[in-house]
């Protein structure tokens, strides 16, 4: 559960709420003082967590909800997605074989990448946890 100072936004599972998604998180970073290279980072990072939990997290399709919390702590911003999927154990991070996917298969790169770090947990649903520190 996140910390009560938390900034919360309760999404439709659906791929149109992706948007919503993008634009509360790009608030809350430019609000903290993230330039926008960084905030275009959080924005995609968040876009691949929040397309994730759409499309894998969710078994009971658009009856289900995509949580998203926002919370800065000094110049980091923590930001977790929490779905109603199934426990998801990432592989370990490393570059995808353009050969192996054509549409999907670089979320989970993208977001390790342009976050500084990323956390995989279990709360009734998965919980992913993706962590910012604005540079000086």
């Amino acid at each position: 559960m996140e910390a009560p100072d938390a900034s919360r936004l309760l999404l439709p599972s659906r791929v149109s709420a992706l948007a919503e998604a993008r634009h509360f998180v790009d608030r809350h970073a430019a609000q903290a003082g993230f330039s926008p290279l960084a905030r275009d980072e959080i924005s995609l990072a968040v876009t691949e967590a929040v397309s994730n939990a759409v499309r894998y997290g969710s078994p009971a399709g658009e009856a289900d909800t995509v949580e998203l919390c926002v919370k800065q702590e000094g110049p980091r911003l923590i930001i977790t997605v929490r779905d109603h999927g199934p426990p998801f154990q990432p592989p370990p991070p490393s570059l995808p074989d353009p050969a192996a996917f054509a549409e999907h298969g670089r979320g989970l790169y993208l977001m390790q990448q342009l976050m500084d770090e990323v956390r995989f947990s279990r709360d009734d649903g998965t919980v992913v946890r993706m962590t910012k520190a604005r540079q000086p």
